[in-house]
């Protein structure tokens, strides 16, 4: 039995002796490419139907009463969708032109900001300062802008069509 033993060890470790080598292939690499698109952060725009805005549509029309004394406002919502690998922080900030016919017809204009989000801080009355979360973020609300347009009793405003406007900035950072 002890022979037996010995003789299977000894053939294994000639085995390999006998046996032909394994073929050689040259050496081959592979590269990878893949492409990211970017999809940091989007900030969308609804009015207060719930319809969002684009660059084309984004207007907002008054309708003015006839009356002595009057407040009319407007709001429109602002949502993000992100996608960022880091939390990051942003600023909206907003200005007003006031609603104007000519330099003697101007109406009072004001912007009012709210926000319940609380990543979301007022800041001035005109900023909102948020903080956007990494990963993945879908339609979370920022807040909400009223714009205000009043006439006192004693005001005197010459019949027509006022226009005025509001700018948005976004700058990143705290």
């Amino acid at each position: 039995m002890r022979k037996l033993l010995i003789l299977s060890l000894m053939l294994c470790l000639w085995f390999p002796l006998f046996a032909e080598d394994a073929p050689k292939f040259p050496k081959a690499t592979v590269y990878l490419v893949g492409v990211i698109e970017p999809k940091d952060l989007e900030i969308s725009i609804y009015n207060e139907e719930g319809d969002q805005l684009t660059a084309e549509d984004a207007q907002l029309v008054f309708d003015f009463p006839n009356l002595e004394e009057w407040e009319v406002t407007k709001s429109l919502y602002f949502k993000y969708s992100a996608h960022l690998t880091k939390q990051t922080v942003g600023k909206l900030i907003f200005e007003v032109a006031d609603l104007s016919l000519d330099d003697a017809n101007t109406l009072r204009t004001s912007l009012e900001l709210a926000s319940e989000n609380l990543l979301t801080r007022v800041e001035n009355g005109n900023t909102f300062n948020t903080t956007f979360l990494a990963g993945n973020q879908e339609n979370v609300a920022m807040g909400k802008l009223t714009v205000r347009v009043q006439k006192r009793a004693d005001d005197v405003y010459t019949a027509g069509t006022y226009a005025g406007s509001f700018t948005i900035n976004y700058t990143e950072g705290s």
